[in-house]
């Protein structure tokens, strides 16, 4: 009897709707966005089309320092799209960092006492707030 095998399919049919509906959402710097974007949406598309993901990107209305990016897809496409996106994102910031060069005389206004001034400047810069996460992002 071939009864059974139109369930099965509907079953799997579920299956994948359900699957490839998860979704992911995390911040990445706003001026990272344009590079993520790229010219004319060049890059987000590669992006889209490799992890087969859906992502959009928000900017903060009120000019925030982080964009809010929601991606959506099975398992496997939603990480590889966030680890693009990051990916993009973290250069970003690297060039920025790379860019910042402080004569050494300032180093102690701008470190602060017990290191408190780079602690809240790496705070308002939108990076991690605690002190064990910044010890290892700062480097001098």
């Amino acid at each position: 009897s071939h009864g059974g095998s139109n369930i099965n399919y509907g079953v799997q049919a579920f299956e994948f709707e359900k699957e490839s509906n998860n979704i992911l959402k995390f911040t990445v710097p706003t001026r990272s966005v344009a590079r993520i974007l790229g010219r004319g949406g060049a890059s987000i598309n590669e992006i889209k089309d490799t992890t087969e993901a859906a992502i959009d990107v928000e900017k903060p209305e009120d000019g925030g320092a982080l964009a809010t990016v929601t991606v959506r897809g099975t398992k496997k496409a939603i990480n590889a799209a966030k680890a693009a996106i990051l990916a993009i994102a973290d250069q970003v910031a690297e060039e920025t960092t790379a860019s910042v060069v402080v004569e050494s005389k300032y180093h102690r206004t701008l470190i602060g006492a017990g290191g408190q001034g780079l602690r809240d400047l790496v705070s308002r810069c939108g990076g991690p707030s605690d002190p064990k996460v910044q010890a290892n992002l700062i480097r001098l």
